[in-house]
């Protein structure tokens, strides 16, 4: 259980936090910008986090999709990011009154490392019913279609709004500044 923790809490720090500039590294294609940050909005942040956790479900569910509480872990594993890093970020800014990036990614690992035990804490589970399992996997579905759209057509409040643009999805980025013709 802790291997899985450690892994997969590793593996979601990592790949987001390279996520975090893929988006600017392509060029600015959309198709990258929807598992990478296209802005500094909290939801593109939960994104990153979402983007290591479908990685890590490719790869973990051919080794552990057996489970009877798969896909019901994998739910609750989804949920914890998404309520996790606006709760942290937002709390510890109602003191500092502004972002503090090591503080930042301290959030980040700690969402990511608080979902791999979520995960591993349901596998572990006593037999709990089939309904269970289906209940886990349309919460994944339902995450996973939010995941793919509000990028795309992002919600106008302010888990979506880059803090620095006051934009919002693949606008909210800052554009570089055009050379003038002279």
């Amino acid at each position: 259980m802790f291997s899985l923790i450690l892994g997969e809490g590793l593996a979601v720090t990592l790949l987001g936090s390279l996520l975090h500039f893929t988006y600017e590294w392509s060029g600015r294609k959309k198709w990258v910008g929807i598992f990478s940050a296209t802005n500094e909005s909290t939801w593109e942040h939960i994104k990153l986090a979402l983007s290591g956790l479908f990685a890590c479900t490719l790869v973990d569910v051919w080794f552990l999709g057996d489970n009877p509480h798969y896909w019901l872990a994998r739910g609750a594993s989804f949920l914890v990011p998404i309520v996790a890093i606006p709760a942290i970020f937002y709390t510890y800014q109602r003191w500092t009154h502004h972002p503090v990036l090591w503080v930042d990614i301290m959030t980040f690992a700690v969402a990511a490392f608080l979902s791999a035990a979520v995960f591993a804490g349901v596998l572990a589970l006593p037999e709990l019913g089939a309904s269970w399992n289906y209940l886990g996997m349309g919460f994944s579905v339902a995450i996973l279609a939010a995941y793919l759209l509000l990028t795309r057509f992002p919600l106008h409040n302010f888990l979506f709004r880059d803090p620095n643009t006051h934009r919002y999805g693949f606008d909210g980025r800052r554009r570089p500044q055009r050379k003038r013709r002279a």
